[in-house]
């Protein structure tokens, strides 16, 4: 498998929301995770939100951004055919990368208390949760 992770483009939305759509436990809203909306994130935080493609088909994807104190993750998702090579820790990755970059010290993301696999993930690549209702948020420290 050749894996090309690259930056985000408006190009890309309407993939990553076909992928996100199939993705089991990711929570979508409806207002905010639009092509519009998904564009303007981009805008907003050039360079962060990151896809994975084999060849030409997009197989992963991840919204990354900041509100210049700390960073958050939106919607990590890799394509289920592609799932367990490495592939989402190689995108939370390359966001923790473009944070640093960016002077961010902190990151977080926000997993549904349902979403055991997905909780299970962030765990193992070194995210430390805290407790909310309905929700278990993860943070990692960008050294």
């Amino acid at each position: 498998m050749t894996l090309d992770i690259r930056g985000m483009a408006a190009g890309d939305i309407e993939d990553v929301l076909a992928l996100w759509r199939a993705t089991e436990n990711l929570g979508l809203d409806e207002d905010a995770d639009t092509h519009e909306g998904i564009a303007a994130y981009l805008e907003r935080n050039p360079g962060m939100s990151l896809v994975a493609c084999e060849g030409e088909t997009l197989i992963g994807a991840v919204l990354c951004g900041t509100d210049g104190r700390r960073g958050y993750l939106h919607h990590l998702a890799v394509a289920t055919t592609h799932r367990r090579q490495g592939i989402g820790k190689a995108l939370v990755g390359a966001c923790m990368d473009a944070l640093k970059r960016a002077g961010i010290p902190r990151c977080h993301t926000f997993v549904y208390v349902k979403n055991q696999a997905g909780l299970a993930f962030w765990r193992s690549i070194g995210w430390q949760g805290w407790e909310e209702v309905g929700i278990t948020g993860m943070s990692y420290n960008i050294e």
